[in-house]
């Protein structure tokens, strides 16, 4: 009776299997139920076997995939060539994944089913598609991702891909499973997987990853996380730069430094310390944070202070992780020293320190104070000397803190109360004031040169208008009325094409030095020989030669070290505005000076001079002098040379002469040999003596 309602219960429990798998009763249960309750076949008992082993555990990969495929073949080859058994697709129908099985159409080589089972199959089961090709089931742009890869899988090929189909992301592996003798492939085995949850988590935790290896690399403080197994061995170690540059050490440094070696870098006095509270806390149950303050010899040997936090991180595989937080307080724990020490240090300080009454008598000047400020005496009144000069009559703060300069010096002014009146804490600033002032003056320059680059192009097109406007009319005329113009008619618009192509030719080289000159990123000191650069220059303008002007230079022969490159551009603008609105034949007089560090030239010209109430507006862009006339030009040589000629720590003014014409001076800074030397006299002064009035 016993064995009976056993076999009685162990058929009842094969009737309820399916019923079971669709309530996705855990894998493990249902197949140690198939092997307890059923007798079964050894094909069948070895496939729950496998169902076990590879689909037992959470998670399905391409790995496992491939292992149940593999393994399956020479089971469900020993079925044969019909109908796969029942309880082989119930098994399959019920697990989380899609089973196929896929072989050729004899009549037309097309791949059809045999098997499409799984809880991925939906209502496309075997039922539904046996004997029928993916083609006819599904839509060309799924059919277009899978049927190459099919081919693929019955050319021989182990095949693994995914595809996007309704929002979701699956993952398939297709097996050559059947051959015949020749060994072409007859059947394909595949299973696929719903992959969009890991793909999203994936995407997620890389996400996650990037955020917050972002805000470790930039934290303002020093990480350091190392992360050790049970034995001790390290997994994982990570620094961000902000440690590198508070230590001295990179990860790979940390990783092949010894244990020991770092207790030696904790200074003498604080070794003890931080060594038997760090153990104590690592020999702790407790997860708490572990605060240490102590100093600490860095890569190079410097002592920093380092404020440290600690804390444990324990993994359930036994993995220790130990995250560390570094911030380096050596100006806050070195002020906290001086004041716990004031007696002994004020004396011996390397900074000038001064007390006062509340009167702001001085009582007291360490010894870096009365070398600082030897003027300085016991008794004087601190607000009658530069560092006191702006202190308020009455002052209600504690503390004060002031920028404050003495003679050619600059100091970092504290100024702190004390009960018996004030000390004043000075620290010498003067390089740091001294490399802001420099990098302000590049960051004009810079905003400067930028400004003229965004002018460029207007400027460009203005200078090009006038020229093409010439050419185009004179060309009109030449087409309309050429054939009842008469030869002098015809010269006279050829000639003025051809004037208005060197007018373009003179714009373009122009605008090529200028740009070169905008496009510097340094400036390069070249050595001239004066006054042969200028002779030279001069010979090499067009409009000297074709308005027959005469060019003189005065000046000694001297060579200096100059912007040989900005000096041939502002000669080059400055001769062809003298030779351009003077009258033919003129005579351009160039006279040079030599200063000690100034490089001075005047170029003088007979034209008809400027209106004194205009010589403001010259270098404004697109002005033109109300004498200029019909004398072609643009307004903007002289507007886009000055920018460049100050950026670069010259300058460049214009004057009338007595008793026609106008003198344009240009400085450039320069180096040249004591023996050239000669007194220049400030640009205001020669305009006063060459002003007419």
């Amino acid at each position: 009776m016993y064995e009976h309602a056993q076999r009685r219960s162990q058929r009842k429990l094969v009737e309820l299997l399916p019923l079971q798998l669709a309530l996705e009763l855990p894998i493990l249960e249902v197949a140690s139920m198939l092997r307890s309750t059923v007798p079964m076949d050894d094909w069948r008992k070895r496939i729950a076997d496998l169902v076990v082993q590879c689909f037992g555990v959470r998670g399905v990969t391409r790995s496992r995939l491939e292992l149940f495929l593999r393994q399956i073949e020479p089971l469900m080859a020993t079925v044969g060539g019909g109908d796969l058994p029942a309880e082989l697709r119930h098994i399959v129908a019920n697990l989380q994944t899609m089973t196929i099985l896929l072989r050729r159409r004899e009549s037309d080589g097309e791949p059809i089913y045999v098997l499409r089972e799984g809880r991925l199959a939906g209502q496309l089961t075997t039922e539904r598609v046996r004997g029928k090709s993916p083609r006819e089931l599904f839509p060309p742009e799924v059919n277009a991702v899978t049927l190459p890869m099919v081919a693929r899988a019955f050319a021989g090929e182990e095949i693994e891909f995914t595809y996007g189909l309704d929002g979701r992301t699956f993952l398939t592996y297709l097996h050559p499973f059947r051959r015949d003798a020749h060994g072409n492939v007859l059947e394909v085995l595949g299973s696929m997987v719903d992959v969009t949850s890991e793909r999203r988590y994936a995407a997620e935790l890389e996400h996650n990853e990037q955020l917050f290896r972002a805000l470790i690399e930039n934290m303002p403080c020093g990480v350091l996380y190392e992360e050790t197994t049970a034995d001790g061995t390290v997994t994982q170690l990570i620094a961000n730069p902000e440690f590198t540059r508070l230590t001295g050490y990179t990860v790979e440094d940390y990783r092949n430094t010894p244990p020991e070696q770092w207790s030696t870098r904790v200074h003498p006095d604080d070794r003890d310390h931080v060594q038997q509270q760090y153990h104590a806390w690592l020999e702790s149950t407790d997860s708490g944070l572990l605060h240490l303050q102590y100093r600490f010899y860095d890569r190079y040997g410097i002592v920093r202070w380092l404020d440290n936090y600690l804390a444990r991180i324990f993994y359930e595989d036994g993995r220790d992780g130990v995250l560390q937080v570094v911030l380096d307080i050596t100006e806050r724990a070195t002020a906290e020293q001086r004041l716990r020490h004031a007696a002994s240090y004020l004396e011996q300080s390397i900074e000038p320190i001064i007390e006062c009454d509340e009167n702001f008598r001085v009582t007291f000047l360490n010894r870096a104070a009365r070398q600082a400020f030897p003027e300085l005496d016991y008794g004087a009144f601190l607000s009658e000397h530069p560092l006191g000069s702006d202190l308020p009559p009455q002052c209600t703060d504690d503390q004060y803190v002031a920028l404050v300069h003495v003679g050619s010096r600059a100091f970092q002014r504290l100024l702190a109360r004390t009960d018996r009146g004030w000390r004043l804490f000075c620290h010498d600033v003067t390089p740091l004031v001294e490399a802001e002032q420099t990098l302000r003056r590049a960051l004009e320059r810079e905003q400067a040169l930028k400004l003229l680059r965004s002018q460029f192009v207007s400027t460009l097109s203005h200078e090009f208008r006038t020229p093409l406007a010439g050419i185009l009319t004179a060309a009109q005329l030449l087409d309309r009325y050429g054939a009842v113009m008469s030869d002098e008619q015809r010269k006279d618009a050829i000639s003025t094409i051809v004037a208005r192509v060197r007018d373009l030719e003179h714009i373009v080289h122009s605008f090529t030095r200028r740009s070169s000159l905008l496009g510097r990123t340094e400036v390069q000191q070249t050595p001239i020989e004066l006054p042969t650069f200028i002779v030279r220059l001069a010979e090499q303008l067009e409009i000297v030669q074709r308005k027959g002007a005469h060019v003189v230079v005065e000046g000694r022969d001297c060579r200096v070290l100059t912007d040989a490159e900005l000096l041939s551009a502002a000669l080059h603008a400055l001769l062809d505005n003298a030779v351009r609105y003077g009258p033919d034949g003129a005579t351009i007089t160039v006279e040079f000076s030599v200063g000690k560090d100034r490089l001075c030239i005047n170029v003088h010209d007979e034209g008809v001079g400027i209106p004194e109430q205009e010589m403001e507006r010259l270098f404004t862009p697109y002005f033109r002098s109300s004498r200029t006339g019909n004398i072609p030009g643009s307004g903007l040589s002289l507007a886009t040379l000055k920018p460049l000629v100050e950026a670069s720590g010259g300058d460049l003014q214009l004057c009338n002469k007595d008793p026609a014409g106008v003198c344009a001076t240009v400085e450039l800074p320069c180096v040249v040999e004591a023996a050239d030397v000669q007194p220049i006299a400030p640009l205001n002064e020669q305009a006063t003596n060459d002003t007419s009035h």
